[in-house]
């Protein structure tokens, strides 16, 4: 480089040997991890699981719709509760309900393209436990998210109400996402953009409880989500979060928080389940897995969530389109978890 001004000169070097570094820096971080993920493993483990019967396999709907409640509470920026908005116009962080789903952000309720299932829940279900946790992971532009569902079925085995829980970094920065595997970052507890979309879906593991297990658990859950301001790859990631739910329940966990978290969930339906319903687990993953995926409509439209707003909004209806048949998740457009 030529430049008239010696000063000026060093200048733009020093400029653009930082950079370099900082792009050099996030890159062996993500090698770190991906490499420290990759060596570890976890060795098998057989346990039997009581909390499940094994049913027949079924085809699975999605939730019906329910009618939202209105109300005058006022919620952010103006909008009123019970009304309805297309998820994409509302501001970041607007609690919502669509279909099933509770108090979500609105960030994270647009655009879904299949409604969720309980069909895992439904081969767990038992008299007198209409309550549930299912731990699940998605897809993600990297490794994927792990997180949690949590609620009350229907008689039918539907999802009646579900709330959502998953430690994952604050916001949607790149930047923030590669920090993190290097420093501890600022975190959120609460839905992310993919969570509630089914055909992201890598994996699950339900637990129906009674009522009284399921209020110490949601105490438990939302301690938990209080307690976490940070996020770390390697120390506080997602898949640790659902591994303290799961010991907490008495339920085991695989031991390395490292793996994808696929892998992770995966493992541990296999620690709690007999080798008969694993198979069937398994066998109902690539049922859904070989469903016709529609493509993703442009907007959702969500009920806006008040104090007395407990119903959820009609679940979208995909635009008509040509469906593509998937052999494993798609991945969501979106950051790195």
């Amino acid at each position: 480089m030529q430049a008239r001004d010696s000063t000026g000169l060093v200048r733009v070097t020093i400029m653009k040997q930082t950079r370099n570094f900082k792009a050099g820096a996030s890159i062996l971080a993500g090698i770190a991890f991906c490499s420290i993920a990759a060596l570890t493993d976890v060795t098998p483990a057989h346990a039997q699981d009581n909390n499940a019967a094994s049913l027949p396999q079924v085809d699975v709907t999605a939730p019906k719709p329910q009618t939202a409640a209105r109300s005058q509470h006022v919620s952010h920026a103006g909008y009123a509760a019970g009304g309805t908005a297309m998820a994409s116009r509302l501001p970041p962080g607007t609690p919502v309900n669509i279909g099933p789903f509770v108090n979500v952000p609105a960030e994270a309720a647009h655009p879904i393209g299949m409604p969720v299932t309980a069909s895992d829940c439904r081969m767990s279900v038992r008299p007198g436990h209409p309550y549930f946790v299912e731990f699940r992971s998605r897809t993600a532009a990297t490794y994927g998210h792990a997180f949690l569902f949590y609620g009350k079925l229907s008689p039918e085995g539907h999802f009646a109400w579900v709330k959502v829980a998953g430690l994952h970094p604050a916001g949607d920065s790149s930047a923030t996402y590669l920090m993190g595997h290097v420093l501890p970052v600022a975190s959120e507890t609460g839905a992310s953009y993919g969570d509630l979309d089914e055909q992201y879906m890598t994996a699950r593991f339900c637990v129906t409880l009674t009522e009284q297990e399921f209020q110490r658990v949601s105490s438990y859950i939302n301690q938990l989500q209080h307690s976490l301001p940070l996020w770390n790859a390697l120390t506080m990631n997602c898949t640790a979060f659902d591994g303290m739910v799961a010991r907490f329940m008495g339920y085991q966990a695989p031991a390395n928080h490292l793996q994808v978290p696929e892998d992770y969930i995966n493992e541990m339906h296999r620690l709690n389940s007999t080798p008969a319903q694993y198979a069937a687990y398994l066998a109902e993953m690539r049922r859904v897995n070989s469903i016709p995926v529609p493509r993703v409509p442009p907007e959702t439209p969500v009920t806006l969530a008040g104090r007395a707003s407990a119903a959820a909004a009609p679940a979208p209806v995909a635009a008509a389109a040509r469906p593509q048949t998937v052999a494993t998740a798609p991945i969501p457009p979106s950051t790195g978890w």
